[in-house]
């Protein structure tokens, strides 16, 4: 069975107000990502995770302070609808495993195969998978819904994965039915 991550969609990474804005690319995600979720949310589980930082985090020497715990900008995107039943992770470092009970959440769920989607490309979501694929999860990345600060970067990102994890790289419009 498959769950959906999706990695850091949260208003200071995805609203051109938000502390750490990805750019003007990261809106063009947000329709492929939600008509993905609205096709799949009653077939497989999906996880939100959240960037989650306390304002003296050690990764603000390397960022500007972004996701701090408990503000607007923590937030998912209400672009992608989240609910209740959704699962949410909150995480202090790129990968969403780091730290987290991500890995007993999906042993819970029988999860072995993980579709992953979110921001940044070659970062929180790269990271994620990397985890992912040394805990023996299969991994998808839904190429168009994921986005990166430069072409490069995510090109390099989307190659990575696919080279070195083995990771499938699909589309959210070819995969969105093949669940179940």
């Amino acid at each position: 069975m498959e769950a959906v991550i999706v990695v850091d969609m949260q208003k200071d990474f995805c609203y051109p107000d938000g502390a750490l804005y990805a750019g003007d690319e990261v809106k063009k995600i947000f329709p492929p990502l939600k008509r993905f979720l609205e096709r799949v949310r009653e077939r497989v589980p999906i996880i939100f995770t959240q960037d989650w930082h306390r304002k003296d985090d050690r990764e603000f020497k390397i960022w500007p302070p972004h996701c701090i715990m408990n503000t607007e900008g923590a937030e998912v995107i209400d672009e992608l609808d989240p609910q209740e039943e959704d699962y949410y992770i909150r995480k202090r470092r790129y990968s969403a495993f780091y730290g987290t009970d991500l890995d007993l959440i999906l042993r819970e769920l029988k999860i072995d195969g993980l579709i992953l989607a979110g921001v940044l490309t070659n970062i929180c979501v790269l990271h994620t998978a990397a985890d992912a694929a040394s805990r023996g999860y299969d991994v998808k990345v839904l190429k168009d819904c994921t986005v990166a600060l430069s072409e490069y970067e995510y090109e390099y990102a989307i190659h990575h994965m696919q080279k070195v994890l083995n990771a499938d790289i699909t589309d959210s419009k070819s995969l969105g039915f093949k669940l179940g």
